[in-house]
């Protein structure tokens, strides 16, 4: 099972954790936010596509902070949260740049979230070889 300070031990240089001696400070990441993204990431997670259990929770863990980061976005704008769409494009002053999304994630509606962050495209990196050798 997935635990808090495993999460914590993985990610220890990636997010800033709130000391143990102080969970109530919300200028940082505190370990109800890292048990609400394990329990989000739980409903998931599919760990048959994966081969040992170490192999199982590297990814889960990609999958858990890729719901941390979304959460703590959401959460910093309360109210005001509004969804966004990963770019495409983007333009300012007379410089532009542009990629293009690939197209098998997305045009899928559960696998283009995980575009929205850094966490999640990992996790499609580890997700997606997985999804061709099982036919999925």
């Amino acid at each position: 099972m997935p635990s808090v300070d495993d999460f914590k031990a993985r990610f220890v240089r990636d997010f800033p954790f709130a000391p143990d001696s102080d969970q109530t400070d919300l200028s940082f990441i505190i370990d109800a936010d890292v048990t609400r993204s394990i329990n989000q990431a739980l409903i998931e997670f599919n760990e048959s596509l994966f081969g040992t259990e170490a192999q199982q929770l590297e990814v889960f863990y990609f999958l858990a902070a890729f719901h941390l980061v979304e959460n703590i976005k959401i959460a910093q704008k309360g109210l005001s949260a509004q969804a966004k769409m990963p770019v495409t494009n983007a333009s300012v002053g007379g410089v532009s740049g542009s990629y293009q999304l690939p197209e098998r994630y997305a045009k899928d509606p559960f696998l283009s979230q995980f575009l929205a962050n850094a966490y999640g495209v990992r996790y499609l990196q580890f997700l997606f070889p997985q999804l061709i050798v099982t036919g999925k």
